[in-house]
């Protein structure tokens, strides 16, 4: 999904919860029936059997887009002998993973990223890093719905220690990098215009150069287009964490004075629900000291340092994602700290708060982990990979198991005569899709924000939506190029009327940002 789509479905989740007086009236109800109800999250390792690997990058992807979450893992493993690789897991549902074939480089000190860069409806791969004969790789593989990726030629220098990104900062239509990492002993920082037919042109962007960190896009000042963060080391071994605004495809340094981070992971979302992105990031100082912080947007004119409890780390990963369905953005941590390695969930308290949830997952750190639901049952998995306290190389999916238990007293003499049950939870079933473009729809010269929202559909798989949509685009709108292709409401909804709700507000949200909606039908 877009960056830019976080702050909207974010101001979903803010107005579904605005209700509060039916809530406390609910609670009430509750009180008087004598029913205690008891929430908690417990997150199960399903010993998928994927390889442990370390300097590694693991994220979901449905490849084979067949509904549900695959696996891609890359890295270095020690198990049953040393090696560098990457390997596809195809998920074969009912907690069981696969390994299959790919032809897609072998790396680690590397990063990847999926995207449809060619417009054809099928996701995209993007991988950089280093081979075992110590050659960098910045390679591009064309999807196919099978696990034969076909590589493209691009002129694109490899990189390692790095990252990519993308993101279509010009608003064309296509998807473009964003490359950062370490290119023949220099750190870079690197824009490449999506040309389309295979071509990309590199962008005199002047983002300083980083290595051992990251770069991400996003739309933090919600104006419509993609500006940058880029956090590392430079080639002089200055350390930087700078924030650029896209002003008409220029970047601006905005000189915010955030930490200046090395060995560092960045994820912007909006965790206080006041409609624009926020970011975490983690990793290492000028000074050698460990840090993770959370900046909050302020109206998207500057940031404040919020003082959460966090663990300092650094060499791991940081990830937003509503783990638990109430609303807030909740946040997955890997890396290393001053006595070891960790991975932990903080649940969203709100009001600028976040509690350990002691989700027992294990520590890693020179790790990546990532929120996903590859279950399909509505609530959202991990997948982590990285190096354990004990020097084992470890990749595992943990599935998230919430747990509701409503206590209800029977009627009886016996008062302390109680009865527990626990609600199968109701799988999701509706679903409906969106775009938006800042484009010249009906050619009188004028550009206008313009919002596309579907019918709501109960559809065999997700993907099956948002072709039919692209398809309706194509046909309907001359312009459709210059807006981002279709993303569908990812969690869901279980009945009809919650996604109509939801659906409207979506609509509302729009309207109030001066969009014009269109009906998309079928």
């Amino acid at each position: 999904m877009p960056l830019s789509f976080f702050c909207i479905f974010d101001f979903i989740a803010y107005s579904l919860k605005k209700h509060t007086g039916m809530i406390k009236n609910l609670i009430s109800l509750l009180l008087i029936l004598n029913v205690i109800s008891v929430n908690a999250q417990t997150f199960t390792d399903i010993k998928a059997g994927l390889t442990g690997v370390s300097e590694s990058a693991s994220n979901w992807i449905d490849y084979d887009e067949d509904g549900d979450l695959d696996i891609l893992v890359t890295g270095e493993f020690f198990n049953p002998s040393h090696g560098i690789k990457t390997k596809l897991y195809r998920n074969i549902r009912n907690d069981k993973f696969r390994e299959v074939f790919t032809p897609i480089a072998n790396v680690y000190r590397g990063n990847f990223d999926w995207a449809d860069y060619n417009l054809d409806g099928i996701e995209d791969l993007f991988i950089i890093g280093e081979t075992a004969n110590g050659k960098s790789i910045a390679y591009l593989y064309k999807g196919n719905r099978t696990t034969n990726f076909v590589r493209v030629s691009v002129n694109i220098p490899g990189v390692k220690d790095g990252s990519v990104d993308w993101g279509d900062f010009d608003g064309d239509g296509d998807q473009d990098l964003l490359i950062t990492g370490q290119e023949n002993g220099n750190s870079v920082s690197k824009i490449y215009r999506n040309d389309r037919n295979n071509r990309f042109t590199e962008l005199k962007a002047g983002l300083p150069g980083v290595a051992y960190g990251v770069g991400k896009w996003v739309d933090f000042d919600i104006d419509g287009d993609l500006d940058v963060i880029v956090s590392g080391t430079q080639t002089s071994g200055l350390v930087v964490t700078e924030l650029f605004r896209n002003d008409d495809n220029r970047f601006v340094s905005m000189h915010l004075g955030f930490s200046d981070l090395r060995l560092s992971d960045i994820d912007w979302g909006d965790y206080d629900n006041d409609g624009d992105l926020d970011f975490a990031i983690n990793g290492e100082n000028q000074n050698g000291r460990f840090e993770t912080r959370l900046y909050a947007n302020n109206l998207n004119i500057s940031f404040s340092p919020v003082f959460s409890d966090f663990v300092d780390v650094r060499s791991g990963s940081v990830d937003w994602g509503d783990m638990d369905h109430d609303g807030d953005l909740d946040l997955l941590l890997t890396g290393e700290y001053f006595n070891g390695a960790i991975s932990k969930v903080y649940r969203n308290e709100r009001n600028n708060e976040f509690k350990d949830i002691h989700a027992q997952l294990i520590g890693l750190y020179m790790s990546d982990g990532h929120w996903g639901d590859y279950d399909n049952d509505g609530d959202l998995d991990i997948v982590i990979s990285g190096m354990s306290n004990d020097y084992k190389f470890i990749s595992r999916v943990y599935r998230n198991d919430p747990i509701r238990t409503d206590t209800i007293k029977k009627k009886g003499n016996d008062i302390w005569n109680n009865t527990v049950v626990v609600p199968e939870r109701p799988k999701p079933i509706y679903y409906y899709v969106y775009a938006s473009c800042y484009c010249d729809l009906d050619k009188d010269g004028i550009k206008e924000y313009n919002a596309f929202i579907s019918v709501i559909k109960r559809p065999k798989a997700q993907y099956e939506m948002e072709r039919i949509f692209n398809s309706i685009i194509h046909r309907d709108y001359p312009n459709w190029e210059e807006f981002d292709q279709a993303n569908i409401i990812q969690t869901g909804f279980s009945t009809y009327q919650k996604a109509v709700n939801s659906r409207f507000i979506a609509i509302d949200e729009y309207k109030s940002k001066d969009f014009i909606v269109h009906d998309v039908k079928w």
